[in-house]
């Protein structure tokens, strides 16, 4: 435990639970756009930090590795360690607590650093979404750079699932669980080839098959990968996610994507009770968004992600 002024900052301990969702509440009544990350499995909670105002929790920070790269790959990019701050909205003009986690989360990202392999730089990364001004703001004066913005979509779940008429021969296009350490890297091989810069890798992959309901509807040619989509339920809640959408580029404007989309939907719509399906797309990328309003999504929040090399 350390003790700054009238506050003490310390790690989650499972006893905190009922005070972090009391946080949770205070800021969606405050604003009902945040980011919150909730503690993961008692094997992360030396990442998480809790300050306290006497006796009550007035902020929470997390850390996490999102994005290791493997020993072996070529191609240039980061590893990604993100994080999340968030404040009780009576205390979020002060930020001398945004700084107390900050520097605790900063230590502890530098300690996760040293686990990852060495030949590849680390972005400590952030993203809140854009109504959340205060916290983009400290994140700016502490020197990250807005790098990327991203649209939430959302399908309302009581809409019907629009028809893909896809006739693509001999296209074979299946649920596919890559119960094998070779099926998922060759995965992983077909994905990096669509998005080098930001490769998934096995342990991103693995945290989203370990998801409740999750799928993989992938497309292919002979015993070539054309394309995939991946769906699941998200932990604790009703909502269904839409993944890891591509299409090889000389299968595209056929339709595919559409079809292994609302193949994905189907899957969420006839197993989860959901209160609706989510997706984010770049901001800039026009056809992506031209397809998924096609579908029925609708545009809901912007997210705005941050990053410094550390």
């Amino acid at each position: 435990m350390i003790v700054e002024g009238s506050f003490y900052v310390r790690s989650y301990h499972e006893r905190d639970w009922g005070s972090v969702v009391q946080l949770y509440k205070k800021l969606i009544k405050h604003r009902e756009d945040v980011i919150y990350w909730w503690p993961g499995p008692k094997n992360t909670w030396d990442n998480v930090y809790c300050v306290f105002n006497k006796r009550s929790l007035i902020a929470k920070g997390q850390v996490q590795v999102i994005n290791s790269i493997a020993e072996d790959y070529q191609a240039d990019t980061d590893h990604l360690i993100f994080f999340n701050i968030k404040v009780d909205p009576e205390w979020e003009n002060h930020n001398e607590i945004r700084n107390l986690l900050y520097e605790r989360l900063l230590q502890r990202a530098i300690l996760l650093k040293k686990q990852l392999p060495p030949q590849f730089p680390i972005k400590l990364c952030a993203g809140n979404y854009a109504a959340e001004t205060k916290d983009n703001s400290y994140l700016e004066s502490k020197g990250f750079k807005h790098f990327e913005s991203l649209f939430w979509m959302n399908f309302a779940i009581g809409k019907s699932v629009p028809k893909s008429n896809l006739t693509l021969s001999p296209v074979n296009i299946k649920h596919w669980n890559m119960d094998t350490y070779e099926e998922e890297i060759k995965y992983l091989q077909t994905e990096n080839e669509i998005w080098p810069e930001n490769p998934t890798g096995l342990g991103k992959l693995r945290v989203y098959k370990s998801n409740r309901y999750w799928t993989s509807i992938t497309a292919f040619y002979n015993d070539e990968i054309i394309g995939s989509v991946m769906a699941w339920k998200e932990t604790d809640e009703n909502i269904g996610t839409i993944e890891n959408v591509f299409v090889k580029p000389n299968w595209r404007n056929r339709r595919l994507a559409k079809h292994l989309i609302t193949e994905g939907i189907r899957h969420l719509k006839n197993n989860c009770n959901l209160e609706y399906i989510q997706l984010l797309v770049e901001t800039k990328n026009e056809s992506a968004l031209k397809l998924y309003k096609s579908i029925g999504f609708e545009f809901k929040k912007e997210e705005r992600r941050y990053w410094i090399n550390i």
